[in-house]
């Protein structure tokens, strides 16, 4: 790779080209900034403010280079450009193929014949001249309209636009982007070699006849292409297979035109086998099997292979619907939450948004670490806003049974419809030809919105519907994701983004903790101290500086300087006088808040039906609001979620509802069984001394929850005291359990109209402080490991002898004594809390391969217990 300079562009693709003083491309696809990383160009980006050093690089045009062997023997050759940023010129064998009007757009899929460039069974040379996204600025500085309207992308707030991106000011333009703008080959680039006609975007519709799963029909779908002057008559072949059931056989004679491309179908309604009796159904994970089934297809001429593609699919049947909840007004026009069914069930939507790597870096492992995650944490949908990186994460989506949305980007050039160019126009509406055809034959996929924070306008809109029924798109479509827009998809996107009490969470008050959101969270959100010491310079680590605020978002509100969350951390836990101080009452606060959000879409299942967590992971180290960071670190927000999102659950709601003078206690049971057993409740002083307890029996029936009891307020407790709460099945087995901590007085944010999605300041806040005071307590460690193939499970049982609690415990294994955390890694639980004279053993899963050679060991550290580290056996 290079930049362009005064290169002859058609001498950069013939053999001879001295390109030895060009950077090598250690992996691709690569963005242009990923390449100069490889390359010790710019070293560490992802540190301190280093981000910054490499300038305008978007301002110059980037070559990218390569040599191939093409084979022989072959009549029709393709190159297929998964995804360039943003336009480019394309070369091979110093013949142009392509100019930068043809090969444009981001996420345009492009496919050149080069039958008449390439050079079978010999040497090729392929030059693509990358020219970056540039509608920001005119050549002399002067901002073009308000916005950019090329159709690439952008990290919005998710980056801090004051450091880094374009910022002015005095016209309130706040632009994010990281030096390159993401130019590059970004996505995979592929030679098709084939006879005289391809076969292209497979795909099999299924369809169930609800409320039965059986029988399935299945619709088989491809574009034949015949890349001839001639007419072309051939057999179009198929077998649909899985492991334990008949192959289905398909074939049908088709004919083409000279140059022609059609669609060619298989129905139910010519083909009887195409109606499956008993079908292998996709379940989401929680559920049963995302069972696959493979369809290959091959064309045949002349009684030759021409071409042959194949794909995994599932089947399923996805439907779109609206509950009749229009008790909140002020949310939508009426017409009740949208809500998912899945092969006829009821979907309760409890996600998060996914975001891939800022420089759209392509590492398969890390893709494994994020789906296992994912399900460590109980997730069950991620919610991509564009940025549709490398195919392999959907992939394993598919494999791993976990639902996926997609849509387009909001706010910024995806958004901007009235400045868009007639060149805008096209490029939209052939995007989204190519997203849908990728993503149409993933079982994973389940959803797609149109727009994000706007409605599109008729004119695009009725575009993007006629698209969508063209390439037979059979999953559920919305038009916008954001309430505030007429033709209202029953998703809000009202936030809040940044900490709310839990008691938000329950109160019957505020309109965003109702319905079905898009998108709530905190983008304040702090990392543990070991995460910020490994991108903030040591110098810089405390107070909170601009340093911290280059790796913050960039929104309204405070998000830019964390002042929301250290607004809450003060009032409720006290000042912090250092960066470990700090970080603990940020766990603490991020885990409730978390818990919370995600509890009460269990025990209000009736008017909440789905939630998106903005955000689930960091596209770089960042306080940018995440549920476990770049690192893979995992805070208190992770662990907060991990514990409501159990499919058992016992919840306190915090004396939320009402005048607050009752509390309630609800038992959440969302499996397929009934549930029969007891829920107690127990309130204690900081003391560790018992002030009130109380039990009774429950019967809850599978997918829902019920009120098991009310709980009045309890006289003589400290200004800040501990509710513990209970659920045990009728062989008397903990089935689950939660601890929460109170305050005598209320968080109260006040009346709706004080709810403002980027502040958070209350009329009163809950006084914690006292937690600080609790005393010391020294926990017991025993250790044990357990080798189970490649996975290393490491359990530790912690044991408080004392007579006080032990308060929010996290258990870590250690590459040494002294080493960091081994990352990635699950545990079943963390952040415990121990009662006086309780013992409890977590466990962590570690594979091997992560640990190296490091000796493992054991680090805990607790609110009120000193960190203390023990070696594993």
């Amino acid at each position: 790779m290079a930049t362009a300079g005064n290169i002859d562009d058609s001498a950069v693709s013939q053999p001879g080209f001295d390109d030895s003083k060009w950077y090598p491309i250690q992996r691709m696809p690569a963005t242009v900034l990923q390449v100069l990383e490889d390359n010790g160009v710019y070293k560490d980006l992802y540190y301190g403010m280093n981000l910054t050093t490499a300038g305008d690089l978007w301002k110059q045009d980037w070559w990218y280079r390569t040599t191939f062997t093409a084979p022989a023997d072959q009549q029709v050759y393709s190159l297929v450009f998964k995804g360039i940023n943003y336009r480019a010129d394309i070369w091979l064998n110093s013949m142009k193929v392509a100019d930068n009007s043809q090969a444009v757009g981001m996420y345009n899929q492009l496919e050149f014949d080069v039958t008449k460039e390439i050079k079978p069974g010999t040497a090729n040379v392929l030059a693509v001249k990358v020219i970056p996204e540039r509608d920001l600025l005119t050549e002399n500085g002067i901002l073009v309209g308000d916005h950019p309207v090329e159709l690439a992308d952008s990290w919005l707030d998710w980056i801090n636009w004051k450091y880094i991106g374009y910022h002015e000011a005095a016209k309130g333009i706040n632009i994010p982007f990281v030096p390159d703008r993401n130019a590059g080959v970004w996505k995979r680039v592929l030679l098709s070699s084939t006879g005289p006609v391809t076969v292209r975007n497979p795909y099999v519709a299924t369809d169930l006849p609800l409320p039965a799963l059986s029988p399935a029909t299945l619709t088989v779908y491809c574009d034949l292409s015949n890349h001839t002057g001639r007419p072309v008559s051939g057999i179009l072949h198929g077998e649909i297979s899985r492991p334990g059931k008949p192959t289905i056989v398909l074939e049908k004679q088709v004919s083409l035109l000279a140059d022609e491309t059609k669609e060619t179908a298989f129905t139910p309604d010519e083909m009887a086998q195409l109606t499956v009796s008993s079908p292998d159904l996709w379940w989401p994970y929680q559920w049963g099997k995302p069972n696959l089934y493979h369809l290959k297809l091959e064309f045949k001429t002349d009684s030759k292979i021409s071409d042959s593609q194949e794909i995994d699919f599932g089947i399923r049947k996805i439907v779109q619907r609206r509950d009749h909840d229009n008790s909140f007004p002020q949310i939508g026009t009426g017409g009740g939450n949208f809500y998912l069914q899945i092969n006829g069930r009821d979907y309760l939507i409890r996600g998060a948004a996914y975001t891939p790597d800022l420089l759209f870096r392509s590492d398969p492992e890390r893709d494994a670490a994020h789906i296992r995650y994912i399900k460590d944490l109980g997730l069950n949908l991620i919610r991509w806003e564009l940025k549709i990186a490398d195919d392999s994460m959907i992939e394993r989506a598919d494999r791993e049974g976990i639902a996926v949305m997609l849509g387009w980007m909001c706010c910024m050039q995806w958004e901007h419809w009235n400045l868009w160019s007639a060149e805008d126009q096209w490029i939209a509406r052939q995007s989204l030809r190519s997203r849908l055809r990728e993503l149409r034959a993933h079982p994973s996929v389940i959803l797609w919105a149109n727009g994000s924070d706007g409605l599109p306008p008729d004119t695009v809109l009725n575009d993007y519907h006629q698209i969508e029924k063209e390439l037979h798109w059979q999953n559920a479509i919305v038009d916008t994701v954001a309430e505030r827009n007429r033709f209202w998809s029953g998703i809000h996107m009202l936030g809040p983004y940044v900490w709310r009490p839990p008691y938000y969470w329950f109160s019957d008050t505020y309109g965003p903790a109702r319905g079905s959101s898009a998108e709530e969270g905190d983008n304040e959100t702090i990392p543990p101290s070991d995460s910020l010491r490994r991108y903030i310079p040591a110098d810089k680590l405390w107070p909170p500086n601009d340093y911290w605020f280059f790796h913050a978002g960039g929104n309204e509100g405070g998000n830019s300087t964390l002042a929301n969350i250290t607004r809450a951390l003060d009032h409720r836990y006290g000042p912090s006088q250092n960066l470990e101080e700090f970080t603990k009452k940020a766990q603490l606060a991020y885990y409730e808040d978390v818990r919370a959000q995600y509890e009460t879409y269990a025990t209000h299942w009736s008017n909440r039906k789905m939630l998106m967590h903005w955000m689930m992971n960091s596209p770089w180290p960042s306080s940018f609001g995440h549920l476990y960071d770049y690192y893979f670190k995992q805070g208190g927000g992770y662990f907060g979620a991990k514990k409501a999102l159990r499919p058992r659950a016992v919840v306190w709601d915090y004396y939320a509802t009402g005048d607050r003078s009752t509390g309630r206690v609800y038992a959440v049971n969302l499996t397929s069984e009934p549930l029969h057993g007891k829920v107690s409740i127990s309130f204690y002083n900081l003391d560790g001394s018992r002030k009130y307890t109380n039990e009774t029996a429950i019967n809850v029936a599978s997918n829902s929850s019920l009120v098991a009891m009310s709980v009045p307020r309890i006289p003589g407790l400290t200004p800040a005291y501990f509710v513990r709460c209970q659920l045990s099945t009728d062989d008397g087995r903990v089935a689950a359990e939660n601890v929460y901590w109170e305050s005598t007085t209320d968080d109260d944010l006040g009346a709706p109209a004080n709810d403002d999605q980027f502040t958070t300041n209350l009329s009163q806040w809950a006084d914690l402080t006292s937690l600080s005071t609790m005393p010391a307590v020294d926990i017991k460690m025993r250790n044990s490991v357990a080798r189970q193939g490649d996975n290393e499970a490491f359990s530790t049982t912690l044991t408080n002898n004392s007579n006080h609690i032990a308060f929010f415990i996290r258990v870590e294994v250690t590459r040494g004594l002294d080493g960091n955390e081994v990352l990635p890694i699950t545990y079943d639980d963390n952040y415990v809390t121990l009662f006086p004279h309780e013992s409890r053993t977590v466990t962590a899963n570690v594979a091997a391969s992560d640990l190296g050679n490091a000796s493992p060991a054991v680090r805990l550290e607790g609110y009120n217990v000193r960190r203390k580290t023990s070696r594993l056996p």
